[in-house]
Parts: C-alpha cells; structure tokens; sequence
C-alpha cells in the first residue's frame, strides 16, 4: 500500500500587528510603524518592513528599536483588534480544512491532505487562500507547503512577505544540504549536515512572489 504523504500549508500574516494598523490608519501607509509602547522596559510586537529596514525587529527593545529609526511612529497594541482580525483570518482557513493547528494570532499550519473545497493541490489551497485573506481583509500573508510542519514553515519564509513557496518531497535533500547551520537569522536551522556552511540555492519568482514549480 502506497505511503500517503501529507500536504501541510504553514500561513505566517505579514508583519501581522504592524499591517493591521497601516490598513486601519492610511496616514500610517509607507511608513516605518513600530508596535510598541513607549518606555525603557517595553519591547517591539511588530514592526513594518519599512521599519525592519532599518534594523528594527520583534522583540527588540524598544528604545534601541526608536534609536536605529528615530523617525519610527510609535503605536501602541491593540490585541483586542488583532484577534478580530485573526478570527476572520482562520474563518478563511476554515473553509479548507478542519485541520488547523494556529501557532499564534499571526501563524498556523493546515493539513490540507485532503481539503474541503476539492482544490486538486495543496498549491491551489494556499494561493486561494492568500486570495482570500488579500480580497476580504485587505491584508498578505506569505504560505508554505511542504509534507511535514517542519518544511512548511522553512519555505513560508522563503519568499516573505507575501510570498508562496513549494517543497516537493523529491526536492528536500537538495533543499535542505545547503543551509547554513547555527548562524542567528532566517534560513538556518539545527540540524548538522556535511554541506551546511553552503549558501542556499535560490529560485526563480514571478511579480507575484510565487515559485514557479510544480504543485503536490
């Protein structure tokens, strides 16, 4: 009997606090928009890719955050409202598959193994669901798929923000070797392989932020 292999999509919102605030506040568009309160013990929740090019990063704190971006606008969260939002983010998941396990307010994997809305490939779930969270919310998300959580969420990050990137399982050897391993920062990741201190190999992208690969 042929082994089933799984289709997982890892869902990461884009700078998820920090875009809420800038669909909510047009003032705020294009602009570098840190969450965060003001203060010497407070720490960054978010901070918009204007920001984050300057160095600003979740978890920072937030006076070193306003010191690498002096004219960073501070905003103050508003968990109440991002949970409505994430709320109308996993209704969308929803109408996919009831395999949902949310990782945070701004995250989540999905077993789309089999789906509820009869998409022939986990490619087409994902795309239709970033369509969805883009049309209803007003709002990207980057997505991941791949045959297991671990890969789903390496390649969600492989294209942000608003991207999509595809794992095939007969790819993941050669995927994985060339990552470097132990280096702080994205791409990395524990494991110890012989080919670890190789730069990842990258792949070509439409406009779009979408691979061209084939779908599982």
């Amino acid at each position: 009997m042929p082994r089933i292999v799984r289709k997982i999509i890892h869902v990461d919102m884009d700078a998820f606090y920090a875009s809420v605030e800038q669909r909510d506040d047009p003032q705020l568009r294009g602009k570098p928009v840190v969450v965060a309160w003001k203060g010497n013990r407070s720490v960054v929740c978010a901070a918009s890719y204007e920001a984050r090019s300057f160095g600003v990063r979740s978890a920072m704190p937030a006076v070193r955050a306003q010191r690498l971006c002096p004219d960073a606008i501070f905003v103050a969260p508003d968990f109440t409202r991002y949970r409505a939002v994430s709320r109308s983010v996993q209704d969308i998941f929803q109408r996919h598959t009831d395999l949902i396990e949310p990782l945070s307010l701004d995250e989540a994997y999905l077993d789309v193994t089999v789906n509820k809305t009869d998409l022939p490939t986990a490619t087409l779930v994902a795309r239709r669901i970033r369509e969805q969270i883009r049309q209803e919310l007003n709002l990207t998300a980057s997505a991941g798929v791949a045959q297991n959580k671990f890969l789903a969420k390496l390649a969600s990050d492989w294209r942000k923000p608003d991207g999509l990137f595809v794992l095939q399982p007969e790819e993941t050897d050669a995927f994985l070797l060339p990552l470097p391993v132990g280096v702080p920062g994205r791409r990395c990741f524990a494991p110890v392989g012989r080919k670890s201190s190789l730069l990842p190999r990258r792949e070509t992208s439409s406009g779009s932020g979408q691979t061209h690969r084939k779908a599982p």
